[in-house]
């Protein structure tokens, strides 16, 4: 066989071997394309769906981490304020939790709170916060509380117009709760809105400028006076052109109310409620 015939046979048997081997390569790369490959993408994927899970977990648990500490930084700021109020307090104050809101006839009228006869409170001792005047003791028990708000139409309160001293010299009047509005459903408490406060029997030839302070008089001996109660609001003449009547929004976020300061007094101290 010459030289030329044995390189064309070794010609023909390699195409004919890659011929052969064609099937089997491009089922390889084939397989390797389409199942291989989307295996690795599959298993990309849920190892990316994996940690991402993951992240979203741990970020969770940071923004709980987070709220928790607002939550600690809040109460250690409502600690510091009522340890600083209690300072300045010069009546023995009583730190008093709030159980419960309550009234029968309009929204935040009342409150239980956690002290009681046991801790030194008695009838008609005062509840103030560091913002002003909220109420005033009507019942006692061993270990609670009933708080009046100033709120409550049944409330009274003797008050002044904060004033400067060139002014009308002492303004005094008695300040009312307002109440509910008329017609509000009894059985929706929650959503009554409170009237503001009116501050009755001022003097009519003096007019007071809308803002001014309102604070407690002393008279009545039930609170001690000047505690803020609220800001004017208007005022105007009372029908019977005798004196008149100012309107007053409550310096106090009664609503809000989660620590008051019940202020009780020592034992032979005697005091009556308004």
């Amino acid at each position: 066989m010459s030289a030329g015939a044995i390189l064309f046979w070794q010609a023909g048997v390699r195409s004919f071997s890659r011929e052969l081997l064609y099937p089997f390569e491009n089922a390889s790369l084939w397989f390797e394309r389409s199942v291989i490959s989307r295996c690795r993408a599959l298993l990309s994927y849920s190892r990316a769906v994996s940690e991402l899970q993951k992240l979203r977990r741990e970020n969770e648990l940071l923004r709980m981490a987070s709220l928790e500490a607002d939550q600690h930084q809040l109460e250690i700021n409502r600690l510091r304020e009522a340890l600083a109020f209690a300072q300045q307090v010069k009546s023995h104050a009583v730190v008093a939790s709030v159980l419960s809101r309550g009234g029968t006839t309009a929204a935040w009228q009342s409150l239980r709170v956690a002290k009681g006869s046991l801790h030194g409170v008695r009838k008609g001792d005062p509840v103030v916060v560091p913002a002003g005047v909220a109420g005033r003791v009507v019942e006692v028990s061993p270990h609670t509380s009933e708080v009046l708000l100033i709120t409550d139409p049944n409330s009274r309160v003797a008050c002044e117009l904060e004033l400067p001293t060139d002014e009308a010299g002492v303004v005094r009047g008695i300040l009312y709760g307002g109440g509910a509005r008329p017609g509000a459903d009894p059985n929706l408490s929650l959503l009554y809105v409170v009237e503001p406060l009116r501050l009755r029997y001022l003097n009519r030839d003096f007019e007071p400028a809308p803002r001014t302070r309102v604070i407690t008089s002393g008279l009545g001996r039930t609170f001690p006076r000047g505690l803020l109660v609220g800001y004017l609001l208007e005022s105007r003449l009372e029908p019977n052109g005798l004196s008149r009547e100012a309107i007053v929004a409550p310096a106090v976020d009664l609503a809000a109310l989660e620590i008051v300061f019940i202020l009780a007094e020592k034992a032979g101290g005697g005091r009556n409620a308004e």
